[in-house]
């Protein structure tokens, strides 16, 4: 696949235990599900400022210094973010795609991280959720895995919108970022249910802005039974 400029603005820098956790979570999530590769990722979370985008684009990044051909996908077609982090400045994005205004060729972005590929958000559409459930985005990932070894996937904030439901239910699985202290037990059971009630495959749950001095890592995490 032809891709885009290069962007050198996807910088990241990170301490060693930050490091490790998220070497650890994408090992884990390699391992959870024995019978079947993971090859498409969902990420999520109950509310805004959780920190899903900077977890997705972490796993991306860690899954690309592995070794693997990751592509990285904004969804969150409400509020995008991954643009801005990565300094993209190619107008064209996921939506564009959809819509039939643009190829796969033109949508795709190189970043300055090797083996790692971007597809922003594009134009902010007006009916979201329509453009989720529509035949060419269940393509879109479809045409994806031909080219990529991992497609990890931005999605919204699901505690308001069913967005991220619908994707997960599209993909091979789907982990669920909380942050410590800012989520509560009755509104994270409220998500599960949701994804669940969507038949997605819940991977795991990732405990996220966790105070280091009193469990001694900045990420933890814990797998859901399903």
């Amino acid at each position: 696949m032809i891709k885009n400029k290069q962007y050198p603005n996807s910088k990241h820098y990170y301490s060693a235990y930050v490091e490790e956790s998220y070497r650890a979570l994408r090992t884990n999530i390699q391992f959870c599900c024995v019978d079947k590769q993971i090859k498409t990722l969902a990420v999520t979370s109950c509310n805004p400022e959780e920190g899903k985008t900077t977890t997705a684009i972490n796993l991306a990044i860690f899954n690309a210094k592995a070794g693997s051909n990751v592509l990285l996908v904004d969804c969150d077609l409400r509020k995008p973010a991954i643009a801005k982090r990565f300094g993209i400045r190619n107008p064209l994005g996921l939506t564009n795609f959809i819509t039939g205004h643009a190829t796969l060729d033109k949508v795709a972005n190189e970043t300055s991280i090797p083996n790692l590929s971007v597809i922003s958000c594009g134009p902010i559409p007006p009916n979201p959720s329509e453009l989720l459930t529509s035949k060419m985005f269940t393509s879109f990932l479809s045409n994806m895995e031909e080219f990529y070894d991992i497609i990890i996937i931005d999605t919204p904030p699901l505690g308001a919108i069913i967005d991220a439901a619908i994707i997960s239910s599209k993909t091979d699985g789907v982990i669920l970022v909380l942050s410590s202290g800012k989520v509560d037990f009755k509104s994270a059971k409220k998500v599960i249910s949701q994804l669940e009630q969507a038949n997605a495959r819940i991977l795991g749950t990732v405990l996220n802005k966790v105070n280091k001095k009193s469990y001694g890592n900045y990420y933890s995490y814990y797998y859901y039974n399903e």
